[in-house]
């Protein structure tokens, strides 16, 4: 049989959660795809679930590998993808049942390269659309401000696009992979479209979440993620760089650094972070409206706390 989509799942230790994404899969109004799950070494009875799915679906093909990370997993499953359209879904998440039908019938009715959706967060208290705006010109500039928020399981994306601009996800990286991909499949493109709807399910909270716990680290990994973009030539357009430098990733360091007090985080290395990257904390803008007032106070905040603690 031949698919016209292929939906590539990464799982590592997921006995707890896979059950839950496959059966949305196997839900879903349009029949016509493949389920491509790398399993990246899991160590628990992820494989047993995967072969009892296997062999009951012939359109769900397990790869297994050693444990190499999710950027690797997600990069071998789009080389092994067989449909014409690639979308991705993290292995505790969920698409609504939908989900193919409107993605795939908008991106091939307008003819374009990508097609996005809003998605709906899930947390053990409730679920809401995360809000966002829906726009297909400047879509970088935007996606890079935050002002539209589109998780890793909200796109389709033409398998073709990907290999003819050898767009993969930065391997041996383990935080900011999704948005530096995304970036590159914006900039390589104007042909977007989108389908005004909240249709994927992004978990968040739950016990057994392996990407929950707070870690002030990630500023570190922040920066190497905002630098590798900026390295690309296609990224130093003045309005996009500036949008970088000057507000995502001020907004990531102040932001972290502000949990990190909330999360009782000895206030010594706050102040560590503080002082390594404050050269980052510099560029003030203006032009994300809203937002940036709301980074200026914040910053303002984080110096305040700082020098409670006769840190600073």
């Amino acid at each position: 049989m031949e698919y016209e989509v292929s939906i590539v799942i990464p799982v590592y230790n997921g006995e707890n959660k896979l059950r839950n994404s496959i059966e949305s899969l196997l839900k879903q109004t349009y029949k016509k795809f493949e389920i491509v799950v790398i399993n990246d070494g899991s160590k628990d009875a992820t494989q047993d679930i995967l072969n009892e799915y296997a062999s009951k679906h012939t359109n769900i093909n397990v790869y297994t590998q050693q444990n190499s990370g999710v950027s690797i997993a997600r990069n071998k499953g789009i080389e092994l993808a067989k449909g014409r359209y690639i979308c991705f879904l993290d292995a505790d998440d969920s698409y609504e049942e939908r989900y193919v039908e409107l993605m795939l019938n908008k991106i091939k009715s307008k003819k374009k390269k990508i097609c996005y959706c809003g998605y709906k967060l899930v947390t053990p208290e409730l679920t809401k659309n995360k809000k966002t705006r829906f726009v297909d010109k400047d879509l970088l500039k935007y996606y890079v401000l935050g002002k539209v928020s589109i998780h890793t399981s909200c796109w389709i994306i033409e398998k073709n696009f990907l290999v003819s601009n050898s767009i993969k996800f930065a391997e041996g990286v383990s935080w900011g992979e999704d948005f530096e991909f995304f970036c590159h499949v914006i900039a390589h493109t104007n042909e977007i479209v989108y389908v005004d709807d909240y249709l994927t399910n992004y978990r968040l909270g739950f016990d057994n979440d392996q990407l929950s716990a707070f870690s002030i680290d990630k500023i570190k990994k922040d920066v190497e993620s905002i630098n590798r973009l900026l390295s690309n030539d296609i990224f130093q357009a003045n309005t996009i760089k500036n949008k970088l430098l000057n507000y995502r990733l001020p907004a990531l360091i102040t932001y972290r650094l502000l949990l990190a007090f909330d999360n009782n985080i000895d206030p010594l290395i706050i102040k560590q972070y503080y002082e390594q990257f404050r050269n980052y904390l510099k560029p003030v803008s203006l032009s994300n409206g809203m937002r940036s007032l709301k980074l200026i106070v914040c910053k303002l905040l984080l110096h305040f706390k700082l020098l409670k603690y006769n840190k600073v």
